[in-house]
């Protein structure tokens, strides 16, 4: 009677421990099998540009030997009508449906396409006419992202340089819970007016050779919830389940004396 006692004791506590221990550590490490192709890895790394779009912000900063003509083509040292376009460079340049940008003096200038280094020289060709040994940098000003579901930060997020990686936006983010599904992260992604969905599965190295490793402007991602959290939402029901469990133990061994 006394081993049957034990024995059923057991078994109820292995019960409650499958219970309560709903997630497996098999899917929470990232990129098993790292650096087995660096070589198509580094391939990836080197193929992405960002190009600038119609509907990009776009800070264009001039400068010059002689700052006073250079003033001409910055317009927020200009003096104006703070809601003309062209007057507020502060806010950025908004390129047009046609792709275009229109600077003071220099006029319209069609720059869809064009990486940022591009842009550079095209609006440096223009001034050349104009100011003695231009400089120019042309910057994205929106460049943003958004990161939801089960990371530890959900929010938008600025990014200050042209290149973000999957894995940097989710290190801003304070990385993915641990209820969060590794396997099948959502990158939502909108160009030119197409939207498009792509799933990557972290724990596997083939995500460094996929086209959205390296996140575009307004990208979304989204990490889904796996089962643990919908056990841990229903709390009502797991706190029941819980002491329901803990009084069949109770009265398992008083039955069993």
């Amino acid at each position: 009677m006394k081993f049957t006692r034990i024995l059923f004791s057991k078994i109820l506590l292995f019960f409650t421990i499958g219970i309560t221990s709903c997630a497996s550590t098999e899917n929470i490490p990232y990129f098993k099998g790292a650096g087995i192709d660096s070589k198509a890895t580094q391939q990836a790394i080197n193929k992405y540009i960002p190009k600038i779009q119609p509907n990009d912000i776009l800070s264009i900063s001039i400068t010059s030997l002689n700052a006073e003509a250079t003033n001409m083509f910055n317009p927020q040292s200009v003096v104006g009508n703070s809601n003309s376009l062209e007057l507020r460079q502060i806010d950025g340049y908004l390129v047009d449906r046609s792709g275009s940008v229109e600077i003071p003096i220099i006029g319209r200038i069609k720059v869809e396409g064009l990486s940022t280094d591009e842009a550079n020289e095209l609006v440096k060709s223009k001034l050349v006419d104009y100011l003695k040994e231009p400089s120019v940098k042309v910057k994205f000003l929106n460049f943003r992202i958004s990161v939801l579901g089960e990371v530890a930060r959900p929010a938008i997020y600025n990014i200050t340089n042209e290149k973000v990686t999957l894995t940097e936006a989710l290190s801003m983010a304070g990385d993915i819970t641990i209820y969060g599904i590794r396997e099948n992260v959502l990158i939502i992604r909108e160009e030119n007016g197409v939207r498009q969905f792509g799933r990557l599965n972290l724990n596997q190295t083939d995500i460094f050779n996929s086209p959205y490793y390296y996140l575009h402007k307004g990208d979304v991602i989204y990490v889904e919830p796996g089962p643990r959290k919908v056990y841990a939402s229903e709390n009502r029901t797991y706190q029941m389940l819980t002491i329901l469990i803990g009084l069949l133990n109770v009265v398992a061994i008083y039955a069993l004396k």
